[in-house]
């Protein structure tokens, strides 16, 4: 039932309406009276609420507020709520575990105890008698906890059913805190996205990761996968339909980076999906997308406000002025860039990051926090060192990575004249177009820096031969 009053300098009224089934009751008349009773029966429920939901927005118009009591929220929903927005307060979980406790549930002593483990100054003696004790909880409800993800994590373990000998389970899983904590995909496929999807206990995930896709030609269409969804992401449509997303605070989709690599890494992971994943992760914090075919356009606008971390490589787009006029991207810290390997039929359009994206992370005002940076692969050159020192970025880096370009002594020669170089904890200048005289120069200064491998390439010329450097994300 749902109630509403109205209040002038004339009248002060009451009106409620109660909806049941394919009838609605509606009861009006002068506060602190009884009011008057009318009933209507209408074909179907539907209509019936069709017609409520009409008379609410009449009254509403006419200056009627709505006085309905608000449910009361669930002790325990409550905990969870606030456990959403500050995973790291101690005092909450061993809250919520005294709580749990009271009521019975063997959850709250498995809080308890894998809060105490966290302690470092435990004796050796006490650290046993609580993994002991841990091992038992585990064994007498973690299926239980698990739901359907078990058959992926803990029978699958068990069974040792996966194919080769030394190859990872199909699926692992983290507790810490007494919840499940992290969940990593080695192939993703539907069935284990779908049990993700079903396993009540992930609704205060924290991190996600997904290393590969499966590739299945055979699987159970619904409304999370349509039938004619691309083998490599059937797994990916059915987590995007997964109500624990909102708790994530760490999201991986590809296999972990590889940026000592000479290619950055490999990568066999479609990434058509993720902008649609991280739309409903509203608290991550660490994003690292290792995967072709990102639309980074769509996901360099979302709302992030809490992310510190961003990690895009093995793409072909990469509209940095779209970041940098992201108002929300106040607390990003890291940002790592290394493209895929240049297309040949796209080396008329210049590297996938070129001067004007760099120019427009120097220049934003809402990067303030930005102190790691790697664009790799890029032929913004000795302009864009000048853009990084003219804009004052260079004094707020720690970490400075600009691997695979064109930059030359004069460009060098700027970053060693500037005063905040001594800043740097790293700088990676590897795979350049300095001189053995450029080298001994930056070596000269003491900053901690890679400049191992030049090549002899100073400037990206359209008419000619693309410079090798661009070719040298991953090409497949």
């Amino acid at each position: 039932m749902r109630t509403f009053q109205f209040s002038d300098a004339k009248s002060h009224k009451f009106w409620t309406i109660d909806v049941s089934g394919s009838s609605f009751t509606v009861t009006y008349g002068k506060v602190g009276t009884t009011g008057q009773t009318q009933t209507k029966s209408f074909p179907t429920p539907e209509k019936a609420q069709a017609e409520a939901d009409k008379l609410i927005r009449e009254k509403t118009g006419k200056g009627y507020r709505e006085t309905t009591p608000k449910a009361e929220v669930p002790q325990a929903e409550a905990f969870e709520a606030g456990l959403l927005d500050h995973p790291h307060d101690p005092a909450r979980w061993a809250a919520y575990s005294d709580y749990l406790t009271e009521q019975g549930d063997p959850r709250g002593e498995f809080m308890r105890v894998q809060l105490a483990l966290e302690d470092e100054s435990l004796t050796a003696a006490d650290r046993k008698k609580l993994k002991k004790a841990e091992a038992e909880l585990l064994a007498a409800h973690e299926r239980e906890w698990l739901g359907p993800l078990a058959a992926f994590t803990v029978d699958a373990e068990k069974a040792k059913s996966w194919r080769w000998e030394g190859e990872l389970p199909p699926v692992r899983h983290t507790f810490e805190q007494g919840w499940l904590r992290k969940v990593e995909f080695t192939d993703l496929t539907v069935n284990q996205a779908r049990a993700l999807a079903a396993c009540a206990d992930a609704r205060l995930l924290r991190e996600l990761v997904v290393d590969l896709l499966a590739y299945e030609d055979e699987f159970e269409p619904g409304p999370d996968v349509p039938e004619d969804a691309e083998e490599g992401e059937t797994g990916l449509y059915a987590l995007c339909r997964c109500p624990h997303l909102g708790a994530v605070r760490a999201f991986r989709l590809g296999e972990p980076a590889e940026l000592d690599d000479e290619y950055g890494g490999r990568c066999h992971t479609s990434g058509d999906l993720a902008h649609h994943l991280v739309k409903q992760m509203p608290r991550v914090e660490t994003l690292e997308l290792h995967a072709h075919r990102v639309d980074a356009s769509k996901l360099f606008a979302l709302p992030m406000p809490h992310l510190r971390t961003l990690s895009l490589l093995h793409s072909d787009n990469y509209p940095l002025d779209r970041l940098a006029a992201n108002k929300s991207l106040a607390n990003l810290e890291m940002l790592q860039c290394h493209p895929h390997a240049m297309e040949y039929d796209d080396a008329e359009n210049g590297a996938y990051i070129r001067l004007e994206h760099l120019r427009a992370i120097c220049r934003s005002p809402h990067l303030k926090k930005l102190n790691h940076l790697c664009l790799r692969l890029s032929d913004f050159g000795d302009a864009g060192v000048k853009e990084i020192v003219d804009s004052g970025l260079l004094g707020r880096l720690k970490v400075l990575d600009l691997r695979g370009g064109c930059i030359s002594d004069a460009g060098l020669a700027l970053l060693a004249a500037s005063s905040h170089l001594k800043g740097l904890e790293f700088l990676n200048l590897q795979r350049n177009a300095l001189t053995a005289a450029g080298v001994r120069r930056i070596q000269a200064t003491g900053v901690n820096a890679d400049v191992t491998n030049q090549h002899t390439d100073t400037a990206f010329d359209p008419s000619g031969d693309t410079p090798q450097y661009l070719y040298e994300g991953d090409y497949e």
